[in-house]
């Protein structure tokens, strides 16, 4: 007895069906046309492809407005940036003593290195030369005094000169970006270069350089290994079907999709980021996968149902036009749920991402049909020797789903619990630096750096100061200082470098506020690095490990920002009590004091791009219901299809906190993608439309049989391509590649195994 849902369903496809003929028939009869026409636009598209560009800024990770980066934007527009490049050495002889006591005085040959060095590298664009701080210029500018050469080797101890005084280093401060003369990735590399060739074998390293690595490895290996994977896929489908003709047709559909998208997005203004740097990988993904549906079925009707390839062809359009357009649908709904989100990147990612979605049903609507009918001679696509085993294993699983359905059942109920709790444990990396390989020449320059020298994160506590600046204020400073400096005594990396320490350098001859003022006339650029005194903005410099645990990292700077806003607290409230008491040193002054800087902001990327993963993933739901529910006319189908679009994505993130893998940037972003690896609206399609005639039963077998093969072939061949990201450099990359694997492979499962039970539970008989 079929019933009323399943009437409905029947009636609607019956209607549509005599409209789709007609389709197909057009189709048909202009194959050549449309192909012709999917040639022309791939010419038109590719040169304008190529010129879409990268953001390679380390904001496009966060909402405008994100506080961290209000910070940093201030601090650069204040004290002239915050980007520091470490250039390090071994140096023997570094220091020298003309009267045999403790040597305090750089040594001629050390001091003329450092010096050609330094105005090498000064000299380079996008270096803000006037602001470069080496040793030897630092020990000529102060007095010549044993006490004061002494003093400033302990302040500069651990960034320009190591505890056993025989590494050195050159600080570096990139221009602000908007103003340097060349890209930062040149910059960056000129450094490089320039330090080689006069000190080789030197350490560069510093925050600028891990962020341009990252982007540089994700443009490099994004390109080679998406090219190396679209070979292995090339491979996998010519095993699969035998033939050049498919394995040509569906490339050209892959590169044609992904080439017109990438030209929309040049046109429309738009760069990628690091969020949409994805977007090849998973337009391919869209592309293989409904090919290789398509092309199955074709087959199945010209070998088993003996149609010639025009016939066949016309039955294929016929046939999947529904489920193809409603599985698009569903796909780029999901990424279109990503619109919600307050990053901009990750926004900009939705609008691509739902763009080369739709682009893939037009590159099959123009390649295909000539594919499949064009010439003389048409090949049936291939068969691979597996598949007859591959039948038997899809027919015993229909029959043990549908003999065994509560044990089958309670299986994935059990995989579902055990990987569920890991999702309340999920860790955050937080180490930059853990985002590659330990052989890359930048991390062991990272490590040279803080193991000889010191911590490479910086960062800084910045506040206001009141107008005139007072050395009773100054005085407070050095107790902020300090308090900052008994953190060490609680286990935490934190070194502090203020102004208060160039002030007590000896000889403390008067006042702080005089002793800042001889400074200021003798080295002025040590002092603009703290204090801005047409912005009454100062600041204490922080200097942190870049290597270190995500928990001690996070530990750090939640107690910074404590003990400095209990601080300004007391402070303000100090201010305030002046003023009510009318005192001549009140000034009403506010501090709005903030810990802040690069090493923060890496800390924060992940944090920022799950900030609202939940609330896209939850749109993303909805937009999935909704779509399957229009599509098949029941709510019931609707919710069904959502379990195996979940299933997938709660296994793989609930497995990756149990075996306590951190989030990186490669898996901060696998929830939302992970929404459109499954092929659920193909088998409910097959399921329905076998219904009437098979029973419940016999339908699940029909679209087991049917969808499930092409679900097999196309994910395996995905898997075995994009397993080819792991050989990337960038580790996030590596997670990426594997985690996309993962998923796909997830998704096979809840398609064969999840989807039939739930509708053997679900159809009435």
């Amino acid at each position: 007895m079929i019933s009323g849902g399943n009437r409905a369903w029947q009636s609607v496809s019956l209607s549509a069906g005599a409209a789709l003929d007609r389709l197909s028939d057009r189709i048909a009869a202009c194959r050549n046309w449309l192909f012709l026409a999917a040639l022309l636009l791939l010419a038109a598209a590719l040169p304008t492809a190529g010129r879409l560009t990268f953001d390679q800024t380390i904001e496009s990770f966060f909402a405008p407005q994100h506080p961290d980066i209000q910070l940093l934007k201030r601090t650069r527009e204040v004290f002239g940036g915050d980007e520091f490049v470490i250039v390090a050495w071994r140096q023997e002889g570094l220091l020298t003593s003309e009267d045999g006591e403790e040597p305090v005085e750089v040594a001629a040959g050390a001091g003329e290195v450092i010096r050609s060095l330094a105005d090498h590298l000064s000299a380079l664009p996008g270096v803000d030369g006037g602001r470069t701080r080496d040793l030897q210029r630092l020990l000529a500018q102060s007095p010549r005094n044993r006490n004061t050469r002494r003093a400033m080797l302990k302040l500069f101890e651990g960034l320009l000169v190591s505890a056993d005084r025989q590494t050195t280093a050159i600080v570096l401060q990139l221009e602000p970006a908007v103003r340097s003369a060349v890209p930062r990735h040149l910059a960056i590399e000129g450094i490089r270069r320039a330090a080689e060739s006069i000190r080789p074998g030197c350490a560069v390293a510093g925050e600028p350089v891990q962020i341009q690595e990252m982007f540089d490895l994700v443009e490099r290996d994004g390109n080679v290994l998406y090219g190396a994977s679209l070979l292995v896929l090339s491979g996998m489908l010519l095993w699969i079907f035998r033939g050049l003709r498919w394995v040509a047709a569906s490339l050209l559909v892959v590169l044609g999709a992904v080439a017109t998208t990438r030209a929309v997005l040049v046109l429309a203004g738009t760069q990628l980021s690091m969020v949409s740097s994805m977007l090849n990988s998973l337009v391919t993904v869209i592309a293989i996968s409904t090919t290789t549906h398509i092309t199955v079925h074709y087959r199945e009707l010209r070998v088993q149902d003996g149609l010639t390839a025009e016939q066949s062809l016309r039955r294929t359009f016929a046939e999947l036009a529904t489920p193809v357009f409603w599985t698009v649908v569903t796909v780029a709904a999901g990424f279109a749920a990503l619109l919600v989100s307050e990053i901009v990147p990750v926004r900009s990612f939705a609008i691509m991402m739902t763009l080369g979605t739709l682009m893939v049903p037009l590159l099959i609507l123009l390649v295909l049909p000539a594919a499949f009918a064009s010439g003389k001679v048409v090949p049936v696509p291939g068969r691979v020797g597996l598949e007859d085993r591959l039948d038997r294993w899809l027919e015993r699983m229909a029959r043990a789903i549908d003999l065994y359905p509560l044990v089958t059942s309670a299986v994935c109920v059990l995989l579902t619990v055990i990987t569920l709790p890991g999702l309340l444990v999920l860790q955050v990396e937080t180490d930059f630096s853990r985002n590659f390989r330990d052989s890359s020449p930048m991390i062991q320059a990272l490590r040279f750096v803080e193991s000889e020298l010191g911590p490479a994160g910086t960062w800084d506590v910045s506040f206001n100061v009141p107008e005139p600046l007072t050395a009773g204020f100054l005085d407070r400073v050095d107790e902020l200082s300090g308090r900052l400096r008994d953190l060490q005594e609680r286990g935490l990396q934190v070194e502090v470098v203020s102004l208060s320490d160039a002030l007590n350098i000896p000889p403390r001859l008067g006042t702080s506020l005089r002793r800042l003022e001889l400074i200021q006339r003798r080295q002025p650029d040590l002092v603009n690095g703290f204090y801005n005194r047409e912005q009454q903005r100062m600041r204490i410099v922080l200097r942190s490990p870049e290597q270190q645990a995500t928990a001690e990292k996070l530990e750090q700077i939640a107690e910074v920002r404590s003990v400095a806003a209990q601080f300004f607290e007391d402070l303000e409230t100090e201010s305030r009590e002046q003023q009510s008491a009318g005192s001549s040193e009140a000034t009403g002054w506010r501090a709005e004091a903030a810990a802040g800087g690069l090493f923060v902001v890496m800390a924060r990327i992940i944090d920022s791009l799950l900030a609202d993963q939940l609330k896209s993933f939850l749109w993303a739901s909805v937009g999935t219901v909704l779509c399957t529910a229009v599509a098949f006319r029941s709510l019931r189908i609707g919710l069904i299809s959502l379990v195996p679009n979940v299933f997938p994505i709660g296994i793989v993130t609930g497995t990756l906190g149990l075996l306590h893998v951190p989030v990186n940037i490669g898996t901060a972003m696998i929830a939302s993608v992970a929404m459109g690896f499954t092929c659920s609206v193909y088998y409910i399609d097959m399921f329905q439309r076998s219904l009437p005639s098979l029973g419940v039963t016999g339908a699940l077998q029909r679209a087991q049989a049917g969808v499930g093969k092409a679900v097999v072939l196309a994910h395996g061949a995905l898997v075995a391509g994009f397993l080819v990201l792991t050989l990337s450099e960038f580790i996030p990359l590596v997670y990426f590649g594997g985690l996309l694997s993962l998923s796909m492979l997830g998704g096979l499962v809840s398609d064969l195994v999840m989807l039939p039970l739930l509708l053997r539970w679900t159809t009435p008989a």
